[in-house]
């Protein structure tokens, strides 16, 4: 069986280092971003990374509209 082709594959991490690297430079060029909450999955569990959070109750109402909307797209 010599005409096994190797498959390579981009790294699991490839799309989020995408995202974390537009996320950066979206930052750098506004100069007035000023909270950040993420929830990122490392070897199957979710860790949190925040900076300081001002106004808590819209940060909390902002992930149960984000929940609404997975559930509803779930459903769908």
């Amino acid at each position: 069986m010599s005409n096994i082709k190797e498959i390579k594959r981009e790294p699991r991490n490839h799309e989020v280092l995408k995202l974390l690297a537009a996320v950066t430079e979206q930052v750098i060029e506004s100069g007035n971003a000023s909270e950040v909450f993420m929830l990122v999955k490392i070897d199957g569990d979710y860790h949190r990374f925040s900076s300081g959070i001002t106004d808590l109750m819209q940060l909390v109402a902002t992930l149960e509209l984000a929940k609404y909307d997975a559930l509803q797209r779930m459903s769908a």
